[in-house]
């Protein structure tokens, strides 16, 4: 999983005072700016989510947030490729992990269906459908990983999976012939950090 970006953290921060939400915590978190040193800055940032009886995550919950985030983002159609890529590298981060495998597939389906026009890693999908086919299995996750009973499956697929052997591109193909939060940044940073709602 890629480091921790805490210039979204300063941003929380910065938005927690416009919105009144000010601890002495939350000022010194907002007067960060670049570059942050994460060794420096995430005492403040287990202080601040202390002040508002937040609980930090552990390895396996932060992945499940990130991956809740990237597809909350792609399903309200923002920056649909930039979420996709960002779930491709969790899974590859993951040591590609089952649970998020598809999202893996879809991005090489859809590179593959713009370079050459056939699909060969996500079945059924095309150029005509793959946003629809993308978010259809966002909310498949979601309904499974976030809203249903799955969760520790996931968990546990995230240790336990780790030792099988790397796909390759015949191993993977699939289809051949396919050719054809809210508003708020606060809640969006806290949804991305947690999974949780403010």
């Amino acid at each position: 999983m890629e480091r921790f970006d805490y210039s979204k953290a300063v941003d929380w921060a910065i938005d927690l005072i416009r919105q009144g939400k000010e601890t002495d915590n939350v000022l010194m978190l907002a007067s960060f700016s670049e570059p942050i040193d994460r060794f420096e800055i995430s005492p403040y940032v287990t202080n601040v989510l202390n002040d508002f009886g937040l609980e930090e995550l552990d390895y396996n919950s932060a992945v499940i947030a990130n991956a809740h985030y990237h597809l909350s983002e792609i399903l309200d159609d923002k920056e649909i490729r930039k979420n996709l890529r960002s779930l491709y590298q969790l899974c590859i981060d993951n040591d590609y992990d089952p649970g998020l495998m598809n999202f893996y597939l879809i991005y090489h389906g859809w590179d593959e269906l713009e370079k050459i026009g056939v699909n060969y890693y996500f079945d059924g999908a095309d150029l005509n459908n793959i946003q629809d086919v993308l978010k259809n299995e966002a909310r498949k996750w979601i309904d499974k990983y976030v809203n249903g009973k799955e969760v520790d499956e996931f968990r546990q697929t995230l240790t336990t999976e780790k030792e099988k052997p790397l796909p390759t591109t015949s191993a993977i193909s699939k289809g051949a012939g396919s050719a054809n939060l809210k508003d708020k940044p606060l809640n969006k940073l806290w949804s991305w950090l947690t999974g949780k709602e403010l």
